[in-house]
């Protein structure tokens, strides 16, 4: 069984892997309370962004969101929670260039917009970065078969495109990755694995 999981894309800004853990987080729901009534910017556009950015709206003091296009690409659900949240400010067509740092930790941001090139600086003391995932599966590739995202592909119970090799958790295809997913994965599989062997 195949359970290697995902990480999170890299912030892609020099030092940004210095600062993970001093202002630079990826996982909003475990860090998020260390920045309550602070500044903070949430880089991304997805659900999973613009879930963080609800999540901290509810603790931070401001919410920056930092998105390279100029519409979201989380669902018409997600991008609908946004409307009317008063400490939230939306930076468009824009990417993070440069993390500041002040006694080695993050102390904010530098912008710079994709279409004009223009930039500016954004104060906060952390930034959580939500520009998506890496499965850690590409040791795989030509062993079993994967999506074009790198995720092995695997049935309900989690069966890949080799007999008696499963997959579970965040490593695989599936509509949503989250903690209770991946149990269950693992459970799935766990059963798929000794009715295989069972029948060996």
């Amino acid at each position: 069984i195949i359970a290697t999981g995902a990480k999170p894309v890299p912030l892609p800004v020099d030092g940004a892997a210095s600062l993970v853990g001093k202002g630079i987080s990826y996982c909003a729901t475990c860090d998020g309370n260390f920045f309550r009534n602070k500044d903070v910017i949430v880089v991304g556009g997805g659900d999973s962004a613009v879930a963080d950015v609800v999540y901290l709206c509810r603790i931070a003091q401001t919410v920056h969101l930092v998105h390279r296009r100029e519409e979201l690409k989380a669902s018409p659900w997600y991008a609908k929670q946004l409307k009317g949240i008063e400490n939230l400010v939306v930076h468009w067509n824009c990417i993070v260039s440069d993390v500041l740092q002040e006694e080695g930790r993050v102390s904010g941001a530098r912008l710079k917009n994709v279409l004009t090139g223009e930039t500016s600086t954004i104060r906060a003391q952390g930034i959580f970065a939500a520009i998506g995932t890496r499965p850690d599966a590409a040791w795989l590739d030509g062993i079993v078969e994967l999506d074009e995202s790198g995720y092995i592909i695997a049935d309900e119970g989690g069966a890949t495109s080799v007999p008696g090799l499963f997959a579970a958790g965040d490593v695989r295809t599936t509509p949503l990755r989250q903690v209770v997913t991946a149990v269950s994965d693992g459970a799935l599989a766990a059963e798929a694995a000794a009715s295989f062997l069972s029948s060996c």
